[in-house]
């Protein structure tokens, strides 16, 4: 495998629902370090474009290679072994349990007892709400703890869907905060976003997406003074 291979590759990706196609053969790319974002409107393919790479949705053909390797045909557990690690829409936290027992199911497939310690030192007040239950947190709370929790898996590739979905703004520019932070630390982070402008600051490089296909793609900055861009998504 050459220094060169992407971490993730999506090749001629479709996916479809029933007799709807949904994804209609996208390329995609993320190497290591990058932070890559997919942006786009509401219904675009976007989540079911990360459900397949998760393995949720199965795709109906092309190829998504991990390493180089063509995986598929791997159920999304195996993938989470392998560092391909999603913070799902909604969060999907376990509200009935307490925030201590949601980050400890995060490490599940890791051999060593989870780094509890980490998580409450990058988000403190999940030290401070980490006897109460889950479903009791703000918004916010649950993103971080959702973060925290995927953060136990110790992902090799991180992907976000919609972060900032149902967050005050001051909150999702916290959350944002911490991405930047864990980007810089090198964790390699592909962001699932409808807030295009916030997506494209924080950005090594984008992908635009419409109907179920990749209309637009570059660095990230060029794409945020794209014109068709702004009169799209950005307000001009």
């Amino acid at each position: 495998m050459s220094e060169h291979t992407p971490l993730l590759c999506l090749k001629q990706l479709h996916v479809a629902y029933g007799h709807v196609q949904a994804v209609t053969g996208i390329d995609l790319e993320i190497h290591h370090g990058e932070m890559v974002c997919l942006v786009g409107a509401n219904g675009a393919g976007k989540t079911t474009t990360l459900q397949s790479i998760s393995g949720i949705q199965k795709n109906a053909s092309g190829h998504i290679l991990w390493n180089g390797t063509d995986i598929s045909h791997l159920p999304p557990h195996r993938r989470v072994a392998l560092g391909l690690v999603q913070v799902p829409e909604g969060r999907a936290i376990l509200n009935t349990l307490t925030v201590q027992d949601n980050l400890v199911l995060g490490g599940y497939t890791q051999p060593d007892k989870p780094d509890l310690e980490s998580i409450y030192h990058r988000f403190p007040i999940l030290r401070e709400r980490r006897s109460q239950l889950a479903g009791n947190l703000s918004g916010g709370e649950q993103q971080m703890l959702a973060l925290g929790r995927a953060l136990l898996a110790k992902p090799r590739l991180l992907m976000l869907d919609e972060p900032s979905m149902g967050l005050a703004p001051q909150i999702t520019l916290q959350i944002f905060s911490i991405l930047r932070e864990l980007h810089q630390e090198g964790l390699t982070i592909f962001l699932v976003e409808q807030n295009v402008r916030q997506a494209l600051k924080l950005a090594d490089r984008g992908y635009v997406m419409e109907t179920g296909k990749i209309t637009l793609s570059g660095q990230a900055k060029e794409l945020s003074n794209d014109s068709r861009i702004i009169s799209a998504y950005l307000g001009g």
